[in-house]
């Protein structure tokens, strides 16, 4: 199937200050628009940035607001890997045509956009006709001043970046630039508020902060991935740079993250963020210094360093006492002011472990979350998910070697090749940080369950669920192991012609009736999961009762009759089309306690009416 093209028309800054700081573009037709303001800066560095400086802030606005303006496909769409590709064909105003026309620097920006996206951008750059529009338009200036800042970092409020901020600081006696991105209100006061802890404890002269606030004008955001993102940051950060005259703008982020190895091998294309990636600043880092005809550097000085790593650096540089104002969850739209965190999602889970085996889990209260790591019941079957598949493979890392990684993720080469050391040195120091983290975790882990063992864990707490992995035999502390070549496991393609009531799988099997009303119902859930972009283990399931609606069987024991006579079903259409009956019977997957699925891992979903 080929992608279809979306066709972008940038549209040039509104004269006269008409429309302040918004870009607008039209994507397939439909009016867009994005806003963009710059806070802090001096009116006297504004001016005197060079146009491809405003042209390069313009551009990643523009590209951050069209992969925002544009669905992967959600529920109707599953291909979660080469269709969830997508194509846009972009017409963009610059000040400096000539340059960003250039064979090379276009090249570079298009495959940088394509790494870090998966999607294909391809640019028609024109010469702007409003080069008049003054540039002051997305700044708030602060006042005039000889501050001048020794380096220039991206900040976050998270733990990473707050450590990177006290290291430069208080160990290298740097004056560092903070760059912030936020597009929520709940984030920027956050963010304010750290650093103005950070000034009273370390002095006002060494560190300045310049929030940025870029935010997607309603109808505007489509998709929640954002995939290229990190290139409305970088190209910020890089704008920062060149305007206080320095040469490096860094993302302080702990390798485990920046790798972002995920938790279960078929996390496939787009899915897989690629923020950090030593490809990607690797990428940045080449694109800019064409931009701006200079030597520039766009480094992560955490990457060899574990989480725990850096909040020891947080406790060495005698700020532990600061941790509690810093925030790591994903979650922010549910943030309040007594729960900072979920406690549910993989940030929270990995800041509690981190802060845990530092032995600091007192700095960082438990009652800023909503779910404690290891006490709360955690009823919904993402959140058993997320959490359990943290520790699997933590685990699994704690005893892996290189030739297991390459096998199992043989990506991870892309950053061994991006890292600039020999590729074995690089890839026995990536074995090595990920041993350190799994050691850690699985420590932690080992600890509270050798605590609790007096007393019963609280029923769905993550020591009940880890005891209870166990027991079945679904967590294992043996090594990442290469599955073999010649026993690979087929993927299912489930075809579901709505109209006639027909599911297909492999073009092979069909199902009708009572059995294409259970596996549709189930198609539905699993499809919304691949829409919200979650990992397959993070699936959603449905409960027998839930089941029992929507296949309209009569109650739960008729759920449980229903499943079964399908699984059978299932086999024996299976042995007749020449497929193992075995994989017709495991394509329904029970989850003790949670409810049905179809297997993520097994199976692919779409609908169509070509059969």
């Amino acid at each position: 199937m080929q992608t279809t093209e979306h066709i972008v028309t940038c549209l040039p800054p509104l004269p006269d200050g008409r429309g302040d700081e918004q870009l607008h573009f039209e994507i397939d037709g439909k009016l867009k628009a994005v806003s963009l303001r710059i806070g802090h800066i001096r009116k006297s560095l504004v001016v005197g940035l060079p146009d491809v400086a405003l042209d390069l802030i313009e551009i990643a606005a523009f590209v951050y607001a069209i992969d925002s303006s544009v669905s992967r496909g959600g529920l109707m769409d599953q291909q979660m890997g080469a269709k969830w590709h997508r194509s846009f064909h972009v017409s963009l105003p610059v000040r400096n045509v000539a340059l960003w026309s250039g064979p090379k620097l276009k090249a570079n920006l298009e495959e940088t956009l394509m790494f870090l996206s998966g999607d294909r951008f391809t640019f028609d750059f024109i010469e702007s006709k409003t080069k008049s529009v003054a540039p002051e338009r997305y700044f708030d200036f602060g006042k005039e001043s000889a501050w001048q800042p020794d380096s220039v970092l991206m900040f976050s409020g998270g733990l990473d970046s707050y450590a990177g901020a006290l290291e430069e600081i208080i160990e290298r006696k740097q004056k560092v630039a903070l760059i912030s991105h936020f597009s929520s209100t709940k984030i920027a006061p956050i963010q304010r508020d750290l650093q103005k802890h950070m000034a009273q404890k370390l002095g006002p002269q060494m560190l300045m902060h310049f929030p940025m606030r870029v935010q997607l004008k309603r109808g505007t955001n489509a998709e929640g991935t954002h995939r290229a993102r990190s290139f409305l940051f970088a190209a910020l950060g890089m704008a920062t740079v060149i305007a206080f005259g320095q040469k490096r703008v860094s993302f302080y982020e702990n390798g485990v993250v920046s790798l972002n190895i995920p938790p279960v091998g078929n996390v496939l294309g787009t899915r897989a963020t690629r923020t950090t990636h030593p490809q990607t600043l690797q990428r940045f880092e080449v694109l800019f210094s064409l931009i701006f005809g200079q030597d520039l550097r766009v480094d992560n000085p955490f990457f060899w360093r574990t989480k725990t790593d850096v909040v020891q650096t947080i406790a060495r540089l005698g700020m532990v006492d600061q941790i509690a104002f810093t925030r790591s969850c994903a979650d922010v739209h549910n943030q309040t002011k007594q729960y900072a965190h979920c406690g549910r999602c993989s940030q929270c889970v990995d800041r509690r472990f981190a802060m845990l085996a530092a032995g600091l889990a007192g700095h960082d209260p438990e009652e800023a979350y909503r779910l404690d790591l290891m006490t709360s019941p955690r009823e919904r079957v993402q959140d058993k998910e997320v959490v359990l598949s943290y520790v699997r493979s933590a685990f699994a890392y704690e005893a892996i070697n290189e030739a297991e990684l390459v096998a199992q993720f043989p990506a991870i080469l892309n950053a061994v090749e991006s890292l600039g050391e020999p590729p074995d040195t690089a890839l026995g120091r990536i074995v090595d940080l990920l041993k350190r983290h799994g050691s850690s975790v699985a420590t932690a882990m080992r600890d509270e369950m050798s605590s609790t063992r007096l007393e019963p864990a609280p029923i769905d707490s993550l020591p009940d669920l880890f005891g209870a992995a166990q027991r079945r035999q679904l967590f294992t502390t043996t090594p990442i192991a290469p599955r073999p070549q010649d026993e690979p496991e087929q993927i299912f393609d489930i075809v579901i012609d709505k109209k006639r009531k027909v599911l297909w799988i492999n073009d092979a099997v069909q199902v009708t009736g009572a059995g294409f009303n259970l596996l549709n119902t189930l198609a539905v859930a699993f499809l919304r999961g691949a829409g919200q972009g979650l990992d397959p283990l993070d699936f959603p399931t449905l409960g027998a009762g839930k089941l029992a609606v929507g296949a309209g069987l009569l109650d739960e024991a008729a759920v449980r009759q229903g499943v079964s006579r399908t699984r059978t079903l299932l086999g024996a259409k299976f042995d007749s089309a020449g497929l193992d009956p075995e994989d017709g019977k495991i394509l329904i997957e029970n989850i003790p306690w949670s409810g049905y699925r179809l297997r993520p891992d097994r199976v692919r979903v779409r609908y169509s009416t070509d059969h």
